[in-house]
């Protein structure tokens, strides 16, 4: 689903290069992995770098994990008889793909087959059928409105992320405790549904703070690699806001291609202000939805027939929910679905249909912090997250935002100051931020010409969870002083 609290980019480096687009080797035939697993399903919340499926190709590591499906204890895995069956329980603990429970492993998500699967491809039928009658008035009215508006092609993608996968929606979950909220925080949720269910679809944010670029992406067509540069995405965001024209020669080939861009190089992507009639009607229909939803989906029974914990039946539920009601948004006529969301040969100038930008319905420091540092305004970035942090002391999100906007600013006392008090907050050994923490300190350390304590940093990164290649960039640094 959409990205959650907190309200950030989904990239917890400091300014890395993104990872390319992932080339989908398959699962060898010894693995025995389905090329499902390997491709996920859909997903809710922040940081979908925090899991790894692509590392099930690893013939070994997808044998461990195919073995734990159904949850074992070492004394099971111990059969396999592999070379090294606690380093490949360790890698697959740290790429968020096991976890262990007590004396057992298994899936760090649900996997939903079977059947489990056609319970809960029952219950949020049943659910959709009751919920959609209350919701169809207003689409009937947002049609309206869109036509009004001149915003008619891309009022699929606004009510995707409007109403069946809006922030607000997530925070009202979290608020209700439908959904755990240090996990929402920290991750979100991640599962693989097998059979997978290309209904399923996700939205990708970069906020200014004020407004929001939203994505809308689904299994069939993942984030294309251009909309994933942060540089571009604040262009965009920016663009689309002030219709101005595109001033990055070296990004003008790309994002024209993606039909982004008219004849005078101005951001072709609607903007929907806070006074909108039609962001008002998706809105109301966004909270009627959550709550109906949450009478609907949230009793004990469906996870005590799925076997999986109650927050993780209602992420998989929800967004389920979400799929088969835009299934019905489109069936009435209401909304027409982008080519590009369900043929992965549609022509990449489709992208233009599945963006939008629309204003929030309350300010979010931290997405204005992380907004200010891309625009390279760094002192007020830092100033912007010290705000944040006055009131969210025990986020460590907020004291790596000061952190790496203090390395810009090559105060690099104050940034390890921000980065070690990060460090010191209690996380798990799965959270999301305490191997960037450790990583960025080791690079201030190196800064400041302290390479044993740069080293112990690294190697302290190396324990923690591999958020998006962290674990790499660590062996990095181990083998090069870093330099900025």
């Amino acid at each position: 689903m959409a990205q959650a609290s907190p309200p950030v980019q989904t990239q917890p480096a400091e300014n890395p290069a993104e990872p390319e687009e992932p080339f989908d080797f398959g699962a060898p035939p010894e693995s025995g992995v389905p090329t499902e697993y390997l491709d996920g399903a859909a997903y809710l919340g922040n940081f979908r770098e925090a899991w790894s499926p692509a590392i099930l190709s690893d013939p070994d590591l997808g044998a461990v994990f195919m073995a734990a499906e159904s949850g074992a204890s070492h004394e099971d895995l111990e059969k396999l008889d592999l070379p090294d069956l606690d380093l490949a329980l360790d890698d697959l603990i740290a790429s968020r793909m096991l976890r262990k429970d007590g004396t057992r492993y298994r899936p760090a998500f649900p996997i939903v087959r079977d059947t489990g699967d056609i319970v809960l491809r029952e219950a949020t039928r049943l659910a959709s059928e009751s919920i959609y009658l209350d919701l169809r008035p207003y689409f009937k009215k947002a049609q309206k409105a869109a036509r009004k508006e001149k915003v008619l092609p891309w009022l699929y993608a606004l009510i995707a992320s409007e109403v069946f996968e809006s922030r607000t929606a997530e925070e009202m979950l979290v608020d209700a405790g439908a959904l755990d909220a240090r996990r929402m925080h920290d991750e979100g949720y991640f599962w693989i549904q097998i059979p997978r269910d290309d209904r399923l679809f996700s939205v990708d944010r970069y906020g200014s703070g004020s407004e929001t670029l939203q994505y809308l992406w689904s299994p069939v067509t993942d984030m294309n690699p251009t909309l994933q540069d942060f540089s571009t995405r604040r262009l965009l965001l920016d663009g689309s806001l002030a219709h101005l024209p595109w001033t990055d020669p070296q990004t003008e080939e790309a994002v024209r291609a993606l039909g982004l861009l008219d004849a005078q190089k101005r951001v072709m992507i609607p903007a929907l202000r806070k006074n909108s009639a039609l962001l008002g009607i998706l809105r109301q229909a966004s909270q009627l939805y959550v709550k109906r939803a949450l009478a609907a989906l949230r009793g004990g029974e469906l996870a005590a027939k799925l076997g999986i914990p109650r927050d993780e039946t209602f992420a998989i539920a929800f967004s389920t929910l979400g799929a088969a009601s835009m299934e019905r948004v489109k069936k009435d006529g209401w909304a027409e679905q982008p080519t590009l969301l369900i043929d992965s040969d549609a022509p990449p100038a489709g992208t233009l249909s599945t963006l939008v930008t629309t204003a929030e319905e309350s300010f979010r420091p931290l997405d204005r912090a992380y907004y200010l540092y891309d625009r390279g305004d760094y002192e007020a970035s830092v100033r912007q997250a010290r705000d944040y942090l006055e009131t969210h002391p025990d986020d460590p999100e907020g004291f790596f935002r000061v952190g790496i906007a203090y390395m810009k600013l090559r105060k690099y006392p104050e940034a390890l100051a921000a980065f070690e008090k990060g460090i010191a907050l209690p996380a798990g050994e799965g959270d999301v931020w305490k191997g960037w923490l450790y990583l960025r300190a080791g690079n201030t350390l190196d800064m400041l010409d302290r390479r044993d304590d740069a080293l112990a940093s690294y190697h302290k990164a190396l324990a923690c969870a591999d958020i998006n290649g962290s674990r790499e960039i660590a062996k990095q640094w181990l083998e090069v002083v870093y330099r900025d």
